[in-house]
């Protein structure tokens, strides 16, 4: 178990292990077209992060790096196959974040917050566009910024000064 999970109950830690797979989904299939570019940039990504050695979430991206795309392809099963169900879904999944953010200990919250949106934002970003580079298309920017999840305050400088 991650230490910043030590105060969640079973429940919120596998709603925070599913939240990459669910943002992945969210984001990528926001134009009812999950295509292999979005999961393969989802996959690296996570890859990536677990190994960003002054990353503080690293551990985070660690646990859930090996099955990410098998944990994808559960829920996708899972969930509706309609896009308007499958995404509304997942919002409402995603909006439990709030409550988990609020009981974590500081910084994590705000960490936590800060890499989802990033985690989206380069998924959105690995669709469409010039050679699918760098724009992020109409269905995918109404989600990009995780709006069903509430900003999480950065914590004080003072106490945390290398914060982002």
């Amino acid at each position: 178990m991650l230490k910043e999970f030590k105060n969640l109950t079973p429940a919120e830690q596998q709603l925070m292990f599913d939240a990459i797979p669910l943002i992945t989904i969210l984001v990528a299939g926001a134009d009812d077209d999950i295509d292999e570019v979005e999961l393969a940039e989802a996959q690296r990504l996570a890859d990536i992060r677990s190994f960003n050695a002054t990353g503080q979430t690293n551990a985070y991206y660690e646990a859930i790096d090996g099955n990410l795309t098998q944990r994808i392809q559960e829920l996708l099963k899972e969930l509706p196959n309609a896009l308007a169900p499958r995404q509304e879904a997942i919002v409402t999944k995603l909006s439990g974040l709030n409550d988990i953010f609020a009981h974590m200990d500081e910084p994590f919250g705000y960490l936590y917050f800060k890499s989802f949106r990033s985690f989206a934002k380069h998924v959105a970003e690995s669709h469409g566009g010039f050679m699918r580079f760098m724009t992020v298309g109409p269905q995918e920017a109404e989600v990009v910024d995780l709006p069903m999840i509430h900003e999480v305050a950065r914590p004080s400088k003072v106490d945390f000064p290398n914060l982002p």
